[in-house]
């Protein structure tokens, strides 16, 4: 059976058969060819200030991405793998250009010899970052910026007139619902959406800890809140589901080092009472003059790199009985919603990522197609048409959501096998069905996965289903008839093999 990816390259090889090979539609049809062999490429987006370079820190496991106001923020920066850091830079004429990059204690610092952001397409950065192996992330200026230029630039790179979306999944990043982050979400779905598929979206309610006041118990009350955000009517069918995450936080505890944790310790033995006058804020935390307190200088640097409520939150654990960094570093990261949302990234997008990719290049195939006609082009267009209806793994991505959002009238039970087979817990056929690797044989592969399309058949013919959990069932049905198909090619190539 073809995949996603076998059937973009014969569109595209399909539509360079079209033109002449000098042509800069040629040209363009094969830097889509190029890109489909490319890392998946998923961009942070929201307004200015929205937190997103600090959480691609976090995501990416190091302090690369500059989270200050100066002119880098306001360029397209890609960050790619790369085992000898490097900042390639490509200028708006389309020269590139090598940036010197300096290492200034725990972050990069970047500078651009005095040319200003508009004279810059991109930058891309090149970084042995354990977070970023095997994808490109993408920090875009802000939505809503403090110049339309840096605006535009993001506009250009994900909404662009022709040409394929310079990302192949977004996670759009929200400080509360605002107007302007609906229309972009809206603008982004519709310009990239074609038959079932459309770009891969989700939403992160980003700065959690400032949302919460700071206190200890801040997550808890932002969960309550993405709670009512994911069954808002505005944000239905343009994003995927929403995350809460402590992005300071999660940046903090992925760079957390031993000597982070001895101040913390310290700071855990004082007086309870004197360490609760002492955190008050972060003028007094700061200013307090004690012998016994690390100093200014390293309260500063726990600031920066914590906040309040990471330096808070820290203390809390290890007075609980946290007793080494390693331990102290998993906490934090757990309670900054941040390992959640790698987990979400991976079921939405990373193994996903074929099929993310594909639409990208195929819907820039059908524009392109659509916008300089030829003879024979029709045909191509029939084909992309084709293949971009039959994309049902957005439809698995779309029911994960609202299985997130409560909104399904199923037991508890059913709800939990419906999430597994749509691929909530990992794609593959032995986690879609509930097995271990290598624990089931073949042949009971398929009876499981037959199993399961009876059960699911036979709960689309209830004729008390209401709507929405009827269209739940019968996407339940398309996976397990999928899963059948893929486990019986599976056995009859081990069949092959062994006979």
């Amino acid at each position: 059976m073809r995949g996603p990816l076998d059937s973009a390259r014969a569109l595209v090889s399909a539509a360079r058969r079209l033109y002449p090979l000098d042509s800069p539609i040629a040209a363009q049809l094969g830097e889509l060819d190029r890109r489909l062999e490319g890392p998946l490429r998923i961009a942070l987006v929201g307004s200015v200030k929205a937190g997103k370079s600090t959480l691609l820190n976090g995501l990416l496991g190091e302090r690369i991405a500059p989270t200050d106001a100066r002119e880098c923020t306001r360029i397209v920066t890609r960050y790619h793998y790369g085992a000898t850091p490097s900042v390639r830079a490509v200028l708006a004429d389309g020269t590139p250009a090598l940036l010197p990059a300096r290492r200034q204690e725990d972050r990069l610092e970047l500078a651009l010899h005095g040319l200003s952001p508009a004279e810059f397409e991109r930058l891309d950065v090149s970084w042995p970052a354990p977070g970023v192996r095997g994808l490109t992330f993408v920090d875009t200026p802000g939505t809503i910026s403090v110049t339309q230029e840096a605006s535009d630039q993001t506009d250009r790179f994900l909404l662009p007139e022709e040409g394929a979306a310079g990302a192949d999944a977004v996670i759009y990043l929200l400080r509360s619902l605002h107007e302007s982050d609906v229309q972009f979400l809206r603008a982004l779905h519709e310009r990239t959406r074609h038959g079932n598929a459309a770009i891969g979206a989700i939403a992160v309610l980003s700065r959690a800890d400032e949302l919460g006041g700071g206190r200890l118990t801040a997550m808890v009350s932002i969960n309550e809140a993405v709670e009512r955000l994911r069954q808002h009517s505005a944000l239905q069918g343009v994003c995927e589901t929403i995350v809460p995450v402590a992005g300071l936080l999660g940046a903090g505890a992925s760079t957390l080092r031993q000597a982070d944790f001895s101040v913390f310790r310290n700071l855990a033995a004082r007086d309870p009472e004197e360490t609760r006058q002492l955190m008050v804020s972060v003028e007094r935390f700061l200013a307090t003059r004690d012998e016994d307190l690390p100093s200014e200088r390293v309260r500063a640097d726990l600031v920066d790199r914590f906040g309040m409520y990471g330096i808070r939150l820290a203390l809390a654990t290890v007075r609980g009985g946290i007793d080494d960094a390693e331990q102290l570093s998993r906490e934090l990261l757990r309670r900054s919603g941040l390992e959640e949302l790698r987990r979400v990234v991976d079921v939405h997008f990373v193994q996903r990522q074929s099929e993310l990719k594909a639409h990208s290049i195929v819907l820039a195939v059908h524009r392109l197609l659509r916008a300089h006609p030829v003879q024979g082009s029709d045909e191509v267009v029939v084909m992309a048409d084709e293949h971009m209806a039959g994309a049902h793994t957005f439809a698995e991505t779309r029911l994960l959501g609202r299985i997130a959002a409560r909104r399904l009238s199923l037991s508890p039970t059913l709800l939990s096998e419906l999430e597994r087979l749509v691929g909530g817990r990992g794609a593959s056929p032995e986690d879609r069905l509930g097995v271990e690797r290598d624990g089931a044989s073949a042949e009971e592969l398929v009876e499981s996965a037959a199993r399961h399309l009876g059960r699911w058949r036979e709960l689309t013919r209830n004729p008390l289903l209401d709507d929405e959990t009827y269209r739940a069932a019968k996407i339940a049905e398309r996976s397990c008839e999928s899963l059948v198909v893929t486990l019986m090619g599976r056995e009859q190539r081990t069949a092959i093999n062994f006979g």
